[in-house]
């Protein structure tokens, strides 16, 4: 018997086998009320996902967690340059003011950082200066999200981890070197960010249960960016290992999100506690270093893997390449359930390529073709 996508989710995610391996296109959804529900030109890939995908749906996070996610931020001062938007954001501290600048590219929905917000020993004093703020959440609004859901899918939280808010605001080098020498203010703001972080997942799961928490941030310590063994430790593993206790309190699940290369980092990550990691960047990608078979091997009997189908396949490659990478990614990864399919990243270009919406087609339609378990 068929099981609705909620119930096939929550088979995966408890660790069990469904009917099917789930299949989303995991970035967009069309019962949130992102962007891509927006575009004219998603409308196409936001009905696919309606009629053949799994959804995650991106949930509000009210609870204003330390300054947020600071890809996203919004601000104030739009100007043109050279055809870009600059953006630019202030905060009041009560040590003074805090500046940043982001800029948005022609035709790409993604924000660029163009001017931290933490350039000097004094901003990181402005930082751990702010209050932390009350944890409201609009719960009326959470439950007409999940009310729309239904059986389609579950809530995705996107609440991110302490080194996720904390490394966005500096300028990646800038972030590294303070690593290398005095930690501690590095240390004093996870802190602060965590106290917010826990605060804002006991809020929200006090509202909803069996949805799911997305920790975004960990793949700043990861082997691409960072020494994995001296700072995953340290930055990651501390913090979210509590993120996840805090999480599991609430009857929901942990979601672990993390690109980039994943040997050097996997027994740790099953260490955190998550019920899922995606997006699963795999070889003969450059910024990755395992297969899916191997991630399989070493961590699929714990946690369930989201993820495999390479981004840059979607946007560059054929409908037969898509096929054959799904037929791969369930071979090697959907062996008695912990699997969900999707891509290691949504399209972002508008308008939507036409090649992108063949792909994603071809991506679904394999999915229900070959994740038949036998």
């Amino acid at each position: 018997m068929a099981m609705t996508s909620r119930r096939r989710l929550l088979t995966v995610l408890h660790g069990g086998q469904p009917d099917r391996v789930p299949v989303t296109i995991y970035e967009y959804s069309p019962f949130d009320n992102g962007w891509a529900t927006r575009e004219p030109s998603y409308a196409p890939l936001m009905e696919l996902e309606k009629q053949y995908g799994d959804s995650f749906v991106r949930a509000p996070v009210d609870y204003p967690i330390f300054i947020g996610d600071p890809n996203v931020a919004g601000g104030a001062d739009d100007q043109n340059a050279k055809d870009s938007v600059l953006q630019t954001t202030e905060f009041d501290t009560p040590k003074g003011k805090l500046r940043m600048v982001t800029r948005r590219d022609p035709g790409v929905m993604t924000n660029w950082q163009v001017e931290p917000l933490i350039k000097s020993d004094e901003d990181i004093e402005k930082v751990l200066s702010m209050p932390d703020p009350s944890p409201e959440i609009d719960r009326q609004r959470i439950r007409d999200l999940e009310a729309k859901v239904g059986d389609e899918g579950i809530l995705l939280f996107g609440v991110g981890d302490a080194i996720g808010h904390v490394g966005g605001l500096f300028d990646f080098e800038d972030f590294v070197i303070r690593c290398c020498t005095d930690d501690g203010p590095i240390r004093a703001l996870l802190d602060k960010a965590q106290t917010q972080l826990l605060q804002a997942i006991r809020a929200i799961g006090a509202v909803v249960d069996n949805a799911a928490f997305r920790l975004w941030g960990p793949e700043y310590c990861g082997g691409s960016l960072m020494n994995p063994h001296v700072y995953f430790p340290r930055y990651v593993v501390d913090y979210d290992r509590r993120a996840t206790e805090v999480i599991h309190e609430t009857n929901n699940f942990c979601v672990v999100h993390c690109h980039g290369k994943l040997r050097d980092i996997l027994d740790m990550i099953v260490e955190i506690g998550c019920d899922a990691l995606e997006p699963i960047e795999t070889l003969p990608l450059p910024t990755a270093d395992v297969t899916l078979a191997e991630v399989k091997d070493r961590i699929g009997d714990k946690i369930c893997l989201m993820g495999a189908i390479q981004a840059c396949t979607l946007e560059t490659g054929s409908p037969d390449d898509v096929r054959r990478q799904v037929r791969e990614a369930i071979e090697a990864a959907a062996a008695d359930g912990r699997f969900v399919l999707l891509p290691t990243a949504g399209p972002f270009m508008v308008p939507l390529a036409p090649k992108s919406l063949a792909n994603a087609e071809a991506m679904y339609l394999a999915a229900h073709q070959f994740g038949q378990y036998r």
